[in-house]
């Protein structure tokens, strides 16, 4: 009867763990013309929102002077404005990405240049602490187009993101040698 109990209260305590780290996922971009999902947007916590800000900064999302869909539909105004770049400083502290997209201003080209981004998929998937970023960018160049696809991976703690894993812009942590 005894092991029957600790297995039975370790079964419970199993569920009571599962149940706490319950995923949360957010579709924030998804469809054939990549629609974003105000009603996803407008339930993110601050936290995803400074995410969708560093994302918003990274690839394009039908950009056109100086406007672009993503950060538009998370209320931040303009491409590289001061609310943008303050969300992002506010979560991405010491983040050499964050640090590089700042310094330009947040700046993507439009969709009518010769080479622009935009993202066919964007999707946020909370585990507790860890983050993953599930996307799929589409990188036209002078005629021709590449896809770029997730997923990064963050932990968020002490109300800052710190990159696990990003294939976006991974370069910039490699060393020289």
């Amino acid at each position: 009867m005894k092991i029957f109990k600790l297995y039975f209260l370790t079964i419970c305590l199993s569920l009571v763990v599962l149940l706490v780290q319950a995923q949360k996922t957010y579709v924030i971009i998804s469809g054939q013309k990549s629609k974003i999902n105000k009603n996803i947007i407008n339930e993110l916590p601050s936290s995803l929102k400074g995410l969708a800000a560093y994302y918003s900064a990274i690839g394009g999302t039908i950009c056109k002077e100086g406007s672009c869909a993503l950060t538009t539909s998370l209320g931040l105004g303009k491409q590289g404005s001061a609310e943008q770049k303050n969300l992002i400083k506010k979560y991405f502290l010491d983040d050499k990405v964050a640090g590089l997209l700042i310094s330009q201003d947040c700046y993507l080209p439009s969709d009518s240049s010769a080479s622009y981004s935009n993202f066919k998929y964007l999707k946020f998937t909370v585990y507790g602490e860890r983050i993953e970023v599930n996307y799929t960018l589409s990188v036209f160049d002078h005629g021709n187009t590449k896809f770029i696809k997730g997923p990064d991976i963050y932990t968020f703690q002490n109300e800052t993101f710190k990159e696990k894993k990003r294939v976006l812009y991974g370069w910039v942590n490699k060393s020289h040698s």
